[in-house]
This record gives structure tokens, sequence and C-alpha cells, in this order.
């Protein structure tokens, strides 16, 4: 790779993360998300269901988009593609509320997990392409400075939108203010696509000759025994994705512990993005002395605290100080991104990155199941058994990171 291009694609990456924060914002999963299936009627079940659709979803398909993608010389493409798709949904949603009077309450739910599910999907479409074209355009030598840069520049991105997102919220009443959200974050979405027009692919020659998935699949078992650095990424993944899915949940503890209304979802976005901001002069000197690995650390203990600390502050604490949570949400997912992007990246290579992300995406079951099962068990014996169980398989994914060998 030429010098010339790596800086050339470096700016299309930053132009992408710089709108992407925006969509991010107008759809956010841990606040926005909830907050518009609790204004329709919708139950801690349906949080559930719309944090699987979410998250999980996009998990279980990565595998078949990779063993689709992973023969595929050029990916551009089908990373257009994934992002137009997204696009339509984000529209799909913004017109679905403005039909609110005509469409029965539950039924709105389920057009608006059919939306999610397509946006979500191709979204996981478009990131196996978009891992892959990252690791091969951009020079090893930046890709730590970009992760920093990706994320302190998407937060701002992020930041500026939640204040929009928490005005809309506040000056426009349900169901205007989410269909304007859903509007502008389709509108954000597609002049993200713009940086990767402009991006400069280079093609890869895959050891994968056949296009077929079904072949692709009989490499698996293979990575699985002779990589050890996959197999505990998969199990870190997994093991922290208990803690990690239960942050939509904290809105719903929230509601039913305060008297909340559509101004607060908006500060609770920006508290949290207030969050990812402040905490990327903290990612940037880790990665620094020890690399992604060091952010994994950190996200985890981070992560592992916030079910018991929202336990404790729910039941002892005022509004004003349970909104702590949600600025340490924001330092979780920050930390998040970039070390599970970065880890991933260091542990695979050229020609196998598509087929690694759709693994560990494929592999992921807690996040996929999680979500649904922690709605009905909240709904039967409330929040602490849920909570705790997911503070204490976060915690012990530490043993597994340890275990990684990568650039440190």
């Amino acid at each position: 790779m030429s010098h010339d291009n790596s800086r050339h694609n470096f700016k299309a990456f930053v132009w992408h993360a710089s709108w992407l924060g925006f969509t991010v914002t107008f759809t956010e999963v841990n606040t926005v998300l909830p907050g518009l299936i609790l204004e329709v009627g919708g139950s801690q079940i349906h949080i559930g269901i719309l944090t699987a659709i979410m998250i999980g979803a996009p998990m279980l398909t990565q595998l078949l988009f990779a063993g689709f993608l992973t023969p595929k010389s050029r990916k551009k493409p089908f990373l257009l593609l994934g992002i137009y798709l997204r696009v339509f949904a984000l529209s799909g949603v913004a017109w679905t509320l403005s039909q609110i009077t005509r469409i029965d309450p539950m039924y709105m739910i389920f057009l608006v997990y059919g939306w999610m599910l397509i946006f979500t999907t191709s979204g996981a479409f478009a990131g196996v392409s978009y891992t892959d074209i990252l690791g091969k355009s951009i020079a090893g030598d930046q890709r730590k400075k970009f992760f920093v840069l990706r994320q302190l520049l998407s937060s701002v991105g992020v930041l500026v939108s939640a204040i929009i997102a928490r005005e809309l919220l506040k000056r426009f009443a349900y169901p205007m203010n989410y269909e304007i959200l859903f509007i502008a974050a389709a509108l954000s979405l597609f002049l993200a696509s713009f940086g990767f027009i402009a991006l400069r692919e280079k093609p890869v020659t895959s050891r994968y000759e056949s296009s077929s998935v079904v072949e692709i699949f009989k490499f698996i078992p293979g990575y699985l025994r002779e990589d050890a650095n996959l197999r505990n990424f998969i199990l870190v993944n997994n093991l922290t994705g208990f803690a990690t899915t239960l942050m939509p949940f904290y809105v719903v503890l929230a509601k039913d512990t305060y008297s909340l209304g559509a101004e607060d979802i908006g500060n609770f976005l920006l508290i949290g993005i207030t969050g990812m901001i402040l905490s990327n002069v903290l990612w940037s000197q880790i990665v620094r002395r020890y690399s992604f690995k060091g952010v994994m650390v950190t996200w985890i203990i981070i992560g592992a605290s916030l079910p018991l600390l929202a336990l404790v502050l729910s039941g002892v604490a005022t509004y004003a100080i349970f909104q702590v949570i949600f600025f340490l949400s924001g330092v979780a997912m920050s930390a998040q991104k970039i070390s599970v992007d970065g880890v991933l990246l260091e542990i695979s290579e050229n020609d196998n990155r598509a087929l690694y992300s759709g693994i560990n995406g494929a592999f992921n079951l807690t996040i996929a199941l999680f979500p649904l099962t922690s709605g009905f068990v909240i709904a039967w014996l409330g929040y602490t058994p849920v909570f705790v169980l997911g503070s204490i398989a976060m915690l012990s994914a530490l043993f597994f990171v340890r275990r990684l060998n990568c650039d440190v």
C-alpha cells in the first residue's frame, strides 16, 4: 500500500466516522430506541426483543455475510450497498411514525422491529466489508492513531447531535420528535457514505477460491482449533455480552424508579456522549502504552461494575445521582468500540479478516440471546438476579483477555 493511498483512505474513513456519529445518536440503542418503544406502550419484554434485534441479529448473520464476502477481492461495492439499505430502513421508520394515527400501537412496535432488523443486518453486511477494507487500506502504524481519532471525532459529532436530539425530543410532541430524528439519521448516514465513494480499495486475492458459503464454513473448525487468539477473543465477547446488553434496561429501571419524560431520554443520551468524549483522553494514553488490550481490560472493569451500581443507586440515590450510570455507560461504550475493533485487526490478517469478523459474530451467542431472556426474567423476578449475573460474567472475561497474544 502506498503512503499516499493510506493517507487518502485515512481521510475517507474519518469523514465517514464524523457523519456516522449523528446517525448513531439519533438511533441510539441504549436510550433513544428504548424511549421510542416505551412511548408506544412497550414493556421490558419489548425492550429485550428490540435489543436482541439491534445487537444480536447482526452478530448471527455476520458469518453468512463473511462467507459470501471473503472470496471477493474488492468489497467496496458491498460496503456501499449495506449503507444504502440502512438509509432505506431509517427512512422506513420515519414513514411508519408518520402513519401513527392509522396503525395500532402494538402493530407499530412490530413494524419498528422489522425496519430495525433490516437496519442492523445490512449494518452487519457493511461491517464485514468495513473491517476488511480498513485493515488493508490504512497502514499498521497509523491504525492506533485512527482508532482514537475516529472515536474522538465520532464522539464530537455525537455530542452535537445529542444536543439536537434532546431539543427535538423536548420541543416536538410524539411522534413528530422521533420522526424528525429518524429522517435526520437517514440523511446523516447518506452523507457519511461519500467518504467510501472516494475510498481507494486495494484488491486482495483470497486464499479461498470458492465463493460457496458452505465451502467457507469448512475452514471454521480448523481456525478455532489452531488459533487460540480467536478462541479467547470469542470467549471475551460472549462473557462481556451479558453486561453490555443490559445497558438499554438502565432506561427501563430509571423509568420504573423515577418519573421520566421525553426530555429525560435526551438528557441520558447527552450524559452518555459526554462520557464517551471525555474518556477519549484516557484511551489515547492507554493505547499508546498498553495497546488495545489495555483498553479492553479497562472496559471490562467499568462494564462489570455498572449493573451492580445501577441496582444500588436506584434503591438509595436521587434521580440526579442515578444519571452517573449513563455517564459511565458512555465511557464503557467508547472503550468497547476501540478495543474490540482494534484487537480483531491485530489477531487477523488481510485475507482472513472478513472471515474472523464473521466467526466472532456468529459465535456471540450471549449477545443474541441474553437480551431476549433478560426482558422476561426481569418482568418475572426483577432486576437483581439478571444484573448480578451480567456483572459476574463480564468480570470473568478478564481471565481470557490475559491469554490474548496480540500487539501489546
